[in-house]
């Protein structure tokens, strides 16, 4: 077993040890797809509106996963071995620090996919949701989705110099960007403005994107495009702006 599969496995288990994490990034999007399953069932909305829901929430469940590892726990993580002197200590070890960079990717990574997963089984279980209606662009959009948050998280990352900075840093994003994305009421019951302003955050252009290929529809190039830009660009800053101690 080499040096950086043997730092993922035990990252793996000090990410598992943490109860608050995996409730938020596994129980949480599950509970969101049954509480919302039942509020749409019980509502008096037409069948076309009930249909537009049964889209909106498994994308909506996945999208708010992957913006709570990506702005809360990925960057709080890394931030934390900063402020310990952990990744300094192992840039004079021969385990690389970058290794661990690679491991946390790793997990967070595998996190977001089981997640997803889980969404798109317990919905077509219990509550007979449909699966994603064109499956390549549903794929395409949440690797984009996945890529760009995660980024934005690592630039969070780069430039925090302790956990209590990087975890005002991560909350600061993550509410404008559930407001703006339209993470709490889908795109059509928000006001224009807000609406268009979601168009081009990464939370607000993954959740459409995957609620468009829930649909069976191919993702509007605009939603695609903005998740490729800041995706690329937050990656090259992250790149330059990551510091080891």
């Amino acid at each position: 077993m080499s040096g950086r599969t043997k730092l993922t496995f035990v990252e793996s288990k000090l990410f598992l040890r943490d109860p608050t994490a995996v409730f938020f990034v596994i129980a949480l999007p599950i509970m969101l797809l049954t509480i919302f399953h039942f509020v749409t069932t019980k509502s008096d909305d037409d069948a076309a509106t009930k249909a537009s829901m049964a889209a909106f929430v498994p994308a909506m469940a996945m999208s708010l996963c992957l913006t709570m590892l990506a702005l809360n726990l990925l960057p709080t993580t890394l931030a934390t071995y900063r402020e310990k002197g952990i990744l300094r200590r192992m840039a004079a070890s021969p385990v690389h620090p970058g290794n661990l960079l690679v491991a946390q990717l790793v997990i967070n990574l595998v996190t977001a996919a089981v997640s997803a997963v889980l969404v798109i089984a317990v919905g077509t279980a219990a509550f007979d949701t449909d699966l994603p209606g064109d499956i390549p662009a549903f794929l395409i959009s949440f690797v984009l989705g996945t890529w760009a948050l995660f980024s934005v998280g690592l630039v969070v990352a780069a430039v925090a110099p302790s956990s209590k900075s990087a975890t005002a840093m991560g909350l600061s994003l993550l509410f404008p960007s559930l407001f703006f994305g339209g993470a709490f009421l889908p795109k059509e019951d928000l006001p224009g403005t807000v609406a268009t302003i979601g168009d081009y955050t990464p939370l607000g252009a993954a959740l459409q994107a995957l609620r468009d290929s829930w649909e069976g529809q191919w993702p509007q190039n605009l939603h695609l495009s903005v998740l490729g830009v800041i995706a690329v660009a937050a990656t090259v800053a992250a790149a330059k702006l990551f510091r080891w101690e």
